[in-house]
């Protein structure tokens, strides 16, 4: 697999942080990632409430990390 320049350089960048700087920036896409399908399901069902929200975050999840079988 070869890397493109950027790739290598966001590599060497992320090698040069220390182990918690590197946890908190994983931490730090996981929170966005969570906060866009917070957002696309607000805009997909405008009325939702925040249980019916969490809950089909929760649902999503699941399925994104194969801890329920997709149907």
């Amino acid at each position: 697999m070869d890397l493109t320049h950027s790739e290598i350089r966001q590599l060497d960048m992320l090698k040069k942080k220390s182990p918690s700087e590197r946890f908190l920036l994983m931490s730090q896409l996981i929170n966005d990632q969570f906060e866009v399908m917070k957002a696309g399901l607000k805009y997909k069902y405008p009325n939702i409430d925040e249980k019916e929200l969490k809950q089909c975050l929760k649902t999503r999840t699941r399925k994104i990390y194969m801890l329920e079988t997709i149907s």
